[in-house]
Order: C-alpha cells, then structure tokens, then sequence
C-alpha cells in the first residue's frame, strides 16, 4: 500500500527519466505506457495527463494535483520484469465526488479481458467492455497483461485507433448507482393495470450521485502489469464469483407486505402445519436458502406475533436469513427505528429492506438516507448493525424472467452491488421484481433459464412476495398471484407448480451448479473478491493472495487447462477439481491474509502460466 507520509512529504523525484524498455529492463515495460487521470466532482471536472519520472530504483511514478486533491501513482519494480501498479488519491479539503479514474492507454493491434460471464475473449475492433465488483480485470494485449487488484470498483476496456485504453475506477457513481423519492405521499398512487409497483411512472427520482471526501481520506487502488513474450502462450487464471464451483447464484428476497404466517409456514415447510420433519417441500424443506423480512411491529406477520417469531427462529437455524421490512407498516423515526432494530437483536439483522418508500418517510430512498431530521436513519440503521440496504429500484422491468444483474450490454455499467455513497458502513444491493401468479414463476424458473444463469456465472435476485394468503389479500387481482393454495384438509399448501420450480433450483444446487445465497452472503462474498490478487510469478506458478479481512470459503478458479494437466496447490487445501474440455475449475478455501501457490504439469514436466521474457 502506498505510504501516506510518502505523499504528505511531497513528490521529490531524482532527477532522472523514465527510461523504456528498450533501455533498461526494469522501466516501463514493452511499451510505453500513457495515463490520464480524472476527477469529475459537484464543482468541476478535471482531466489530466500523466508523466512519467525516474524516482530511482528502476521505479516510475506521476502525480497530478489540484487545490481539491492530490495523486500519486507508481509502477514498482517486481521479480522478471512486472511491475506493481499503485495509485492514490489524498484529498486536500472537504469536496463531494462521482467519479476517480485512471486510464492507461498503449499501442496494440489486439486486445483480449475476462468478461462478465468471467470468459477470457478477444475484444473486437470498436468494441468495448466494462466490469463491475464481482468480475476480475485481466487485459492482455500489446506485450502487456494488466490484472486488477484491491481498490478497484469497476474498470472499462476499449479500443482506440492506435491500441487499448483500460480505465481503472477508484469510484463511479455509475456502479454504485442511488435516487430518492422526493415526496412522501400519504397513500400508494393508482397505477394502471398491469403495472404493478411502477413507481418511476409517478414519481421520478432525484438521482445522487455525489460522495463526499473529507481532508486526508485516501482511495487507493491496485494492479499489476506484467511483460508478455510475442508469442508466447498465456494461460489464464481466472476467480470465480460462487462458492465449491457453482456456476450461477440464486437469492430469493421476500418481502413482508401482507404476510400470513401460515401461508409463510407453507412457503417454508410445503404446508402451513409443515416443520422440519414434513419432508422436502418449500424453500427449506428443500435445503434452499431466503432472505425473509419482516416488521417488528404490528398486526398479523410482524415479529410480535409468536408464531412469526417461530418462523424467523426455523429461517435462522436452517442458514436462511432474517431481515427487516422497515420497522412498521407506517412512518417511523429515528427513535423509532433504532428501538425497533433492538427489539430483534436476538437475529442479528444486517439487511434492511424499505417498504413502500413512497409513502413511509424513513425508507432510505425516500428520506431515510439522512442521518439528521425525523426520517433520518442511515447512521442509526449503520450503528444497529445493518450493512446492506435495498437500491429500491427493479431490473428488468418487471417481467417475472431470471433476470441476470451482471448481464446486459458489455458496455454498460450494471453494478450488482455498490457502497452507499454517504456512509461506507452501508452497502446496497440489487434486485428484479419477480411477481406473478405461481405458475408464471415456475415457468420462468426453467432449466433452460437456470442453464443460462449458470453459463453466464450470473446473479439472480427475486423480489417476491410470497408469504401471503387470501385472508391478508384484499386485491382480487393479486389474490391471483398467491403462492399457496386452500388443501381439502384445510391447510394452506405451496402451489405445486411453484414447488416444482423449487425442486429444480434444489437439484441443480445438489449437483453444485448453482448456489442459494442469502443477500448479505452473496454481498459480503463479492465485497471479498475484490481483495483477492493474482499474481504470475517469473518461475511459472500463479499467485493467489487475499489481501483483504475476511475469509473466502471455496474460493473457485478457472484455469484455462485440459484434463491431462496436473495442478498443485501450495498454502492451501485443494478441496476439489472439475474438469471441463479446455477449462480446469477447482476450489479451496483462502483465508484472510491467506496466499496460495498454483502450478501445472503436463507429464511431470512444469507448464508456465505467464510467459515471462
């Protein structure tokens, strides 16, 4: 990591150029390499060039300063010719910020990154690519390989004219995308038929794109640049989003509106008499996972009702989630609120879902996202222990589809999930509203949807409703979209058509393709990835380093090897292997601060990852 006493000391460089590769081995690598670096903040947007200087050592560094901020950024020599990449930026005063970037230009007729669906492809010609948290950056072309490393929040790869542009984001209010609801109204507005909970169609947003940075707080980033031999192959060495080598992830999010507990006990358990010994029915007694919020207060499913408490205790034991629908039904305040996440301690939630933001104040996309006034609530929701929030907002325009948030467009900015851009102790996620009588929702969880989830490495997150019954139901229309039926004993079962969706996302979690994820696992795992760093070392082995605090269970690679090559692993226990025709992918867990060593073999003889010079 970048001293900052290095920074606050000044820039005292030697007084000797930047020498190329061609004149010394251990300067700029190949090709000379250009930089820009920008800062887009509420008063002004500043573009400017880097130049490179010697600072002794075989070192290069540039720096750029304003009266707002200053830069430093590095390339450190490191064993065969790579170099370390290290960037920061020091603010100066108060200032409010949507956009940190460093872009890195070079010569190159050709260009190949891992893309979203985590495949190592060649760019075409005018193409363009960007990544988000969750996807690594690996660039190869013209005699260089750039591999992204902690601090990044999103990248974009393209080509120019004359070669590669890779622009590295500190931060971009385009992956950690926020807007708020203006008004609160006293009453949901009447939408038209068929448009259920379009809320931007009465109401548009006020987008904040805006992050504040107070004097002294440093964004820093890390990458690697690597040497390549014209030529010479490259295998790549790719990390995975999902845990023990499944392909896709699944989570379901249930919200509390209208929620009958026996109608969620039969949505658990397959009927509303249902419990653990009832069988493989509904979402745990199918061993799946959800994230199912609830009101602290209230009549009906709130958690004053006992049995509603009984239902959070089954959802906790069986690994599933217990989250918050706000605190009520009604507008809440910050006193409220605070002693409503206390009243649930005993569950320890740390996601808090807003309910109807348009009419409850507190709802953080309404006027919740302050930490001052009656409704505001972000510091006191950061404080309960609360680290992830709703976006408020649905992908995929509501149509009930296994909506994939890290598809879309390759040039689009489509962030699964990004910091709260007021307070970094929260974080939002996203979702698609997935709403729609029971047999629609079963038809849309098809294998063939499910298949392409699963090629696609993706991330589905339903908004459902799902735990309520006729007797919370007043609308006949959404009465249509129940997922429990009347059984002739009297007991509310599932819908069969959607417990044989369930029966598929279950098998195919048993045969280890996809993941059933709650929301904070599956946050809290790709927050994680974006501290893991592989490096190519000169003796042909790959590096792989967990730079960050938490453990990464099952961390799952992609090598691109046939069968026949053999893989060893130091530092950590290699936990399984799956070969594919052209891609080895294996798994083992890495600790905090924990490293491993990877090394193939093909007939005992090494087979280098990196081509080194």
């Amino acid at each position: 990591m970048l001293p900052l006493a290095f920074l606050a000391a000044g820039l005292a460089f030697a007084a000797v150029p930047a020498r190329t590769a061609e004149e010394d081995s251990r300067g700029l690598p190949l090709v000379p390499i250009d930089g820009t670096l920008e800062v887009e903040e509420r008063a002004r947007s500043v573009r400017l060039p880097l130049e490179w200087q010697g600072v002794g050592g075989g070192e290069v560094a540039a720096r750029a300063a304003t009266r707002e901020w200053e830069a430093l950024v590095r390339l450190v020599p490191e064993p065969g010719g790579a170099r370390s990449l290290e960037a920061a930026v020091v603010w100066r005063v108060a200032s409010e910020e949507q956009r940190i970037a460093l872009s890195l230009s070079w010569p190159s007729e050709a260009a190949s990154a891992v893309d979203r669906s985590l495949r190592f492809v060649e760019l075409p010609s005018r193409g363009a690519l960007r990544v988000e948290r969750g996807t690594p950056l690996l660039v190869l072309s013209g005699g260089l390989l750039l591999s992204g490393g902690p601090g990044l929040s999103a990248a974009r790869v393209e080509r120019t004219p004359d070669g590669v542009r890779v622009t590295l984001f500190w931060d971009d209010a385009s992956a950690r995308p926020f807007s708020t609801f203006e008004s609160c109204y006293e009453k949901l507005p009447q939408v038209p038929a068929g448009e259920h909970l379009s809320w931007g169609s009465f109401d548009p947003r006020t987008p904040r794109p805006f992050a504040p940075r107070a004097p002294g707080q440093v964004d820093r980033l890390r990458a690697e640049v690597f040497p390549v031999s014209a030529g010479a192959p490259f295998v790549p060495v790719v990390v995975e989003r999902w845990p023990r080598g499944s392909r896709g992830a699944v989570v379901f999010t249930d919200h509390a509106d209208r929620t009958d507990p026996e109608a969620l006990r039969a949505v658990l358990w397959g009927r509303s008499g249902g419990s653990v010994s009832s069988g493989a029915a509904g979402f745990l007694g199918r061993g799946l996972k959800l994230t199912r919020t609830f009101f602290v207060h209230g009549k009906g499913g709130s958690l004053d009702d006992p049995e509603s408490r009984r239902l959070a205790d089954e959802l906790a034991l069986a690994g599933s989630e217990v989250a918050l629908h706000s605190i009520t039904d009604e507008r809440d305040t910050r006193d409220s609120v605070r002693a409503g996440v206390a009243a649930v301690a005993r569950w320890a939630p740390v996601t808090w879902i807003d309910h109807e933001p348009y009419t409850n104040c507190e709802a953080i996309s309404a006027q919740g996202w302050q930490d001052r006034g009656p409704y505001g609530i972000r510091d006191v929701l950061a404080q309960s222990g609360i680290r992830w929030i709703w976006a408020a907002g649905d992908e995929g325009r509501g149509e009930p589809r296994v909506y994939d948030l890290f598809g879309g467009r390759p040039d689009e900015a489509r962030a699964a999930i990004g910091p709260f851009p007021l307070d970094d102790r929260l974080w939002m996620f996203r979702s698609s509203l997935f709403f729609a009588p029971p047999e629609v929702l079963a038809a849309a969880l098809s294998d063939a949807e499910l298949l392409a989830l699963e090629e696609a490495r993706g991330l589905f997150v339903a908004h459902t409703y799902l735990g309520a019954s006729a007797r919370t139901t007043h609308s006949e229309e959404h009465r249509r979209f129940l997922a429990v039926r009347s059984a002739p004993s009297g007991e509310l079962v599932i819908d069969p058509a959607l417990d044989g969706a369930l029966a598929r996302i279950a098998e195919q979690v048993r045969l280890g393709r996809l993941a059933s994820l709650t929301v904070s696992e599956a946050g809290d795992r790709l927050r994680a990835l974006g501290d893991v760093e592989v490096s190519y070392r000169p003796d042909g082995a790959a590096e792989i380093q967990n730079r960050g605090a938490v453990d990464i269970p099952g961390l799952t690679l992609a090598v691109s090897v046939p069968p026949e090559v053999e893989l060893s692993l130091d530092g950590a226990g290699l936990l399984s292997r799956e070969d594919g025709e052209e891609t080895t992918r294996i798994w083992f867990d890495l600790p905090a601060g924990g490293r491993a060593v990877l090394r193939a073999f093909h007939r005992l003889f090494p087979l280098p990852f990196f081509p080194y010079p």
